[in-house]
């Protein structure tokens, strides 16, 4: 469900620099986790508070979204994370090789049409990047409904040498290193089937 326009959000972002991220800013850092669409800052916020010692990064393109993401920061004053309101293709081409500890794509938009596919957030251009940006010994996470999406990911994941840690069809439990986004918890409680990768770099 597509979260209705907030004029609000994008002063409001304009308002934080404490927590939004210039272009310029995020590709000059280094040795953080990265989340990749997150949404309303539900799992950012989370993870954040769990290892107050890491620090985490999360992009969201969508205003609106970022708006709600951005406040979530600094009504909870969450010290640890910070934000990136615009697409990851603004920033990923330029990011300098292994910079990144652990990248994270949370119920990314599974873009059903194939023409399409190639806008998939793991489709082959974004998995070699992903690749590139990950340090030695990082992870990267992946969590979706969508069994279509699932085993897309499998394939193009094939283009670089990941390493296979975890692979579930139906994650209903929590591992340590995780939290729920929103999506998630809406999808538990309707009994969705969850599936999950970890790949190690």
């Amino acid at each position: 469900m597509r979260t209705k326009y907030k004029a609000w959000a994008k002063p409001y972002l304009e308002e934080h620099s404490e927590v939004v991220l210039s272009q310029e800013h995020f590709l000059e850092m280094s040795d953080y986790h990265l989340e990749i669409g997150s949404g309303k800052g539900q799992f950012l916020s989370s993870m954040a508070k769990k290892y107050p010692d890491c620090l985490f990064v999360g992009v969201e393109r969508n205003k609106t979204v970022a708006g709600y993401c951005c406040k979530r920061l600094v009504t909870e004053e969450v010290k640890n994370a910070l934000l990136y309101p615009h697409s990851i293709e603004s920033v990923l081409f330029g990011m300098s090789d292994e910079c990144v500890k652990d990248i994270f794509l949370n119920f990314s938009d599974p873009w059903p049409k194939k023409k399409h596919h190639k806008r998939r957030l793991t489709s082959e251009q974004y998995v070699k990047e992903y690749y590139r940006i990950l340090k030695t010994g990082g992870c990267l996470f992946l969590k979706t409904d969508n069994e279509e999406l699932f085993n897309f990911s499998l394939e193009m994941f094939k283009a670089v040498p990941l390493r296979l840690i975890t692979m579930s069809t139906n994650y209903s439990e929590l591992d340590d290193f995780d939290a729920m986004t929103e999506y998630e918890e809406s999808f538990r409680k309707e009994g969705a089937k969850i599936y999950r990768l970890i790949l190690k770099k």
